[in-house]
């Protein structure tokens, strides 16, 4: 076993928190599965929800007990939420490298050892921290970073669930959008691309030819159509499982499952870890505007707006966008310490489900390409995606 020398105090702390966290995961999901007092909480819902809703639980659980006591105080809730955004911008900078290969690996110009079809980005993408086609984020990467955190151009919000969105961000590019003239809020490209393409003249990747997505695209339309076909021959009855599903998501259900089955300490720390989540969820942004301004230990100038309220954001933007960059290098150092001492990256919850859904868009897709290939030239193979494959 490799030795692990010597570490700087939190960043030790860090790693050993994430070993009690695995560990507690492992126990409460065995616990749930196992133990019969939840059994006749979870015959209440869908069956095909409860593993889902067990495994996630698992580490959620493990979240409140590792967590939930920062998300108590106020003054902790702010520096926490300012070094965890931080740390999303590493995977950020990440995410751009990975759509820029994408981008070549479409236009057939190079290969991915295991990439098949062009689904699996969106997989790639929800387990960013362990992509293994991307090099390490370099200083000058996070530098330019900190550089867009301070340019004023960042709009309103750094994170975006699909990251990998080809269709979508070449269909903007080629509509010509332009931030400074256009609407900023009206752009699915994230602003970090544009700002990276502008800098590193990498916007012309866009320009090249999609020939793997159109491939796909008609060997998976034939599948499609004939399943259409199916369906409307098929008049079997399917049985439905009727009762509701278990969902994570519903914040009720999880603070009833907690209040039944946890402590109160737990439960403590469930109400002000999904507190804090709804918070953000629901997008006030006014008032966290000013909650953010006056808690700023600094005089914050506020530029001239015809909306008032748009003035106080901007400015709460700025200055917390500030901040961010200010903790860049240190968690950019932490970043690098971990990748030399092979210390691994935990997925947050949000990108664990991303992960899971995009293996069931994967396996999908997969299917669908070889049922149109095997209807198109009588074969199950995915030999289509040989770069001397022609249509």
């Amino acid at each position: 076993m490799k030795q692990i020398p010597t570490m700087p105090p939190h960043i030790q702390e860090k790693f050993e928190e994430e070993i009690k966290v695995e560990i507690i995961r492992q126990q409460t999901e065995e616990e749930l599965k196992s133990n019969p007092v939840y059994q006749e909480f979870f015959n209440n819902y869908n069956e095909a929800s409860v593993e889902s809703f067990i495994r996630n639980y698992a580490r959620r659980k493990a979240f409140y007990m590792t967590r939930g006591q920062e998300y108590i105080s106020q003054e902790e809730q702010v520096a926490f939420r300012h070094k965890m955004i931080a740390e999303e911008g590493i995977w950020a900078i990440q995410q751009k490298k990975l759509f820029n290969l994408q981008c070549q690996w479409r236009a057939e110009l190079i290969k991915l050892k295991g990439v098949e079809h062009s689904s699996q980005f969106h997989l790639l993408s929800a387990n960013i921290q362990h992509c293994p086609y991307i090099s390490p984020v370099s200083k000058a990467e996070m530098e330019l970073y900190v550089s867009f955190l301070r340019s004023g151009q960042a709009g309103t919000h750094l994170s975006y669930d699909n990251w990998q969105d080809y269709e979508t961000f070449k269909a903007e590019y080629q509509a010509d959008y332009i931030p400074s003239i256009d609407d900023m809020e009206d752009s699915h490209m994230p602003a970090w691309y544009r700002f990276f393409d502008e800098h590193m003249s990498t916007s012309t990747l866009l320009e090249l030819p999609d020939v793997r997505g159109d491939k796909e695209n008609r060997y998976r339309s034939i599948s499609r159509q004939r399943q259409l076909d199916k369906m409307k021959k098929s008049k079997e009855a399917k049985q439905v499982d009727s009762r509701p599903y278990l969902s994570i998501y519903d914040v009720e259900t999880v603070e009833t499952f907690v209040k039944q089955f946890e402590d109160r300490k737990l439960l403590k720390y469930c109400k002000a870890v999904e507190s804090f989540q709804q918070q953000l969820d629901e997008h006030m942004e006014l008032d966290e505007a000013l909650e953010t301004l006056r808690q700023a230990n600094c005089t914050i100038s506020i530029k001239s707006n015809k909306d008032w309220k748009s003035a106080i954001i901007e400015a709460a933007q700025r200055f917390e966008f500030s901040q961010i960059a200010n903790l860049m290098s240190a968690v950019h150092q932490e970043y690098v310490i971990r990748i030399e001492n092979s210390i691994n990256f935990q997925q947050s919850l949000i990108d664990k489900k991303r992960e899971e859904y995009a293996y069931q868009i994967c396996e999908n897709a997969k299917r669908q390409i070889l049922e149109g290939r095997g209807n198109f030239r009588g074969t199950g193979k995915l030999s289509f995606l040989k770069f001397d494959d022609t249509l």
